[in-house]
């Protein structure tokens, strides 16, 4: 268990096997300013070609230390695989889908699984991966996919699929049941590229927009599918869903994703004594009021508290902000690899 390399180390944490101290990771998106800077490489051309992606994702363990490395950098990808129209891609803004691609019924009715080898911007992320598996060793290899139940909501709006949730819910589950056939069709050839762990992203599952029955009915059966289908690869999977997820943490872990990704707003605590042996808890610092705005020593102060917490593996509690400083995520990396493990709280 001794001089675990940092690929082991996280692998060993999902795995739910002994690990010499917790891993210092970010599975959701890494891209930050001085990142950019650091590296040479920059938004928008990180979304769009691999090579600046590849180098980009690099540039968080490189530069600040994070245990792992990440891709892509924004959640519109599954989307433009279906065809939905995306913003301009700038320097201090990821990409937003502007139009839903299902406008009506019958636009559905005809539309086809995506190729994740072909369509959309997925091959640009597909071939960063490759890249990465060239460069990085013994360094854990992330790739982001959205979950079925954030694409469904993508694909024919956020707010036409809450109003369906409730006036045409078959129609609701048919487009997530084709988006969670995309899912796994991505998350394979994200595995094929050579990626370590698929992180699935939700920011439309927490207790801000759906009540516990509504997830267990609208999201969680096709998170759990995919969830399955990844573990047949071989590969561990990170379920993150944004915002407070307090009360859906027990549907969460029985989704079978090998770790739960939680939110500042969650006490890992609690969250600990949910998931058990069952699943790794990854988190929680804020982005913004710590990661952010935070000094380097309370940041230092707060992974420690993590950790004594008993969270499995330290990383933030979503996406990193764009003009988070460097020395904040040192501090990080440096309060995580410099704690006692024995330290660390189990749950009751």
């Amino acid at each position: 268990m001794n001089n675990m390399n940092e690929r082991e180390r996280l692998l060993a944490v999902l795995g739910s096997r002994e690990a010499d101290r917790a891993p210092c990771v970010c599975p959701m998106q890494t891209g930050t300013l001085e990142l950019m800077k650091a590296s040479g490489a920059f938004w928008p051309e990180g979304h769009e070609d691999p090579k600046t992606m590849c180098a980009l994702s690099l540039a968080a363990h490189r530069f600040v230390g994070i245990e792992s490395v990440r891709v892509p950098f924004e959640a519109s990808v599954d989307a433009s695989a279906f065809g939905a129209k995306t913003s301009d891609q700038i320097l201090v803004r990821r990409p937003m889908i502007l139009r839903a691609r299902v406008p009506r019924r019958e636009d559905f009715e005809s539309m086809e699984v995506p190729d994740p080898s072909t369509d959309g911007k997925v091959p640009i992320v597909l071939e960063a991966i490759r890249s990465l598996k060239a460069k990085v060793g013994n360094v854990p290899i992330i790739c982001g996919i959205v979950s079925p139940h954030m694409l469904g909501f993508q694909l024919i709006g956020d707010q036409r699929a809450m109003m369906d949730m409730y006036h045409d819910p078959i129609f609701l589950k048919a487009v997530m049941h084709k988006a969670k056939s995309f899912a796994i069709s991505y998350a394979t050839a994200a595995a094929e590229a050579g990626a370590d762990v698929i992180t699935m992203v939700d920011s439309f599952a927490s207790g801000d927009f759906l009540s516990p029955d509504e997830y267990r009915e609208f999201a969680m059966p096709y998170q759990a599918k995919v969830c399955k289908e990844v573990e047949k690869l071989g590969i561990p999977l990170i379920l993150h869903i944004c915002g407070n997820t307090t009360s859906i943490l027990p549907s969460m872990v029985q989704t079978g994703a090998n770790g739960i990704s939680i939110d500042h707003e969650v006490g890992i605590a609690y969250a600990k004594k949910i998931a058990g042996d069952k699943t790794a808890v990854f988190g929680n610092l804020c982005p913004t009021t710590m990661l952010l705005k935070g000094t380097p020593e309370e940041v230092a102060s707060t992974t420690s508290r993590c950790l004594v917490e008993g969270v499995d593996a330290v990383a933030p509690g979503c996406g990193l902000a764009l003009q988070t400083p460097s020395d904040n995520l040192r501090a990080m990396v440096k309060a995580t690899k410099q704690a006692d493990p024995r330290r660390r709280q189990r749950p009751r």
